[in-house]
């Protein structure tokens, strides 16, 4: 799944949400879908609150998908009986089901039961909520079977992934007449890209003081490995945040490219330092191609703390001001941390 050849495949960037499993608030509810021809009066409306994008291949525009796989069924003519079916499709590759799917009016949990089932031609996953209470008319139900999840490098290429889809019926009658529940897509997805992405790794050295007892990390190696297929965007720029108790400066002293020395143009876009936080940001020259990686080795000056500390400021390097996020692959990999210092 490396190749930076493949053109043919999906690049997903999708953002996290979680969904709480006491009250599930759903916003964004777009045109309503259609009336389904099952369920006379009853009419499905998508949820279209911030859309996730897909890539569907290399130069071409990203498309919108439903954030969450939910949907408000309105019946304003008519009550809506215990039994009414709700059926989403989705595809699996994308999507994460609630363990068990949810429908509320105003705030309150209808009792439902569900079940997902597979189609083994089509692989599609179907969520069927089943009401077991009567609805009042004009008291429209929100149906929520799951979010979408951010699938990670290297599975983050998908190929062909498939429209989310909901159908109706009621008393227990077979949901058909399934109509889309794609968004619109937003225009801030911008035009023709090609997908990209980065890891953060890197080699950590510890201060230790209090005869061995107490120890912190630091890192001494930052590395940035691209893993296409397309180039980085902008040049490569990243922060670094350290704890001031034990750190007292830092600095770059060599670059190397693929292995090879280089002169990357670092220098330091802006140094903050408090009494908890001693962060400074970096920028470099180069635009990473796809399989390049930069390595970065810092000189770090540190102080030694007299003993127990009160606070502590694990240690952090992240990614800043890397582009266009849209096409960005979701490699997992955008940040580093240690957290297993001892202080007190």
């Amino acid at each position: 799944m490396n190749d930076p050849k493949v053109t043919r495949r999906q690049v997903l960037v999708l953002g996290g949400v979680t969904l709480g499993m006491g009250a599930v608030t759903v916003t964004g509810l777009s045109v309503p879908a259609w009336a389904d021809s099952t369920a006379a009066g009853v009419e499905l409306v998508p949820v279209g609150a911030s859309p996730v994008a897909v890539l569907p291949g290399v130069g071409v525009q990203p498309a919108a998908f439903p954030r969450q796989l939910a949907v408000q069924v309105r019946h304003a003519g008519a009550d809506l009986p215990a039994g009414t079916e709700v059926a989403l499709t989705y595809d699996p590759r994308l999507y994460s089901p609630l363990p068990a799917a949810v429908a509320t009016v105003g705030g309150r949990l209808l009792r439902t039961t569900s079940s997902v089932t597979t189609d083994p031609r089509t692989a599609l996953a179907t969520c069927t909520v089943t009401v077991a209470e009567t609805v009042a008319a004009g008291s429209d139900p929100v149906v929520v079977v799951g979010t979408a999840f951010p699938v990670l490098y290297p599975r983050d290429l998908v190929v062909g992934p498939s429209n989310a889809t909901a159908a109706v019926a009621r008393r227990h009658g077979k949901p058909s007449g399934r109509r889309s529940l794609q968004p619109r897509r937003p225009g801030t997805f911008g035009g023709v890209a090609t997908p990209w992405g980065l890891e953060v790794s890197g080699v950590w050295s510890r201060c230790v003081w209090a005869n061995g007892e107490r120890w912190y990390y630091y890192p001494v190696q930052v590395t940035l490995q691209s893993v296409g297929p397309g180039p980085v965007p902008a040049a490569a720029a990243f922060s670094l945040a350290l704890d001031p108790q034990v750190v007292r400066d830092v600095s770059i002293t060599t670059a190397r490219l693929n292995h090879k020395t280089h002169d990357a143009g670092v220098r330091v876009l802006s140094q903050t330092r408090t009494a908890s936080l001693f962060e400074t940001r970096w920028s470099t020259r180069v635009r990473l191609k796809t399989g390049d990686r930069l390595d970065l080795c810092l000189e770090v000056r540190t102080r030694q703390p007299k003993g127990d500390l009160p606070t502590i400021k694990h240690p952090s390097v992240g990614l800043i001001g890397m582009g266009d996020h849209v096409t960005q692959r979701q490699t997992g990999r955008t940040s580093m941390s240690r957290i297993d210092a001892v202080w007190e």
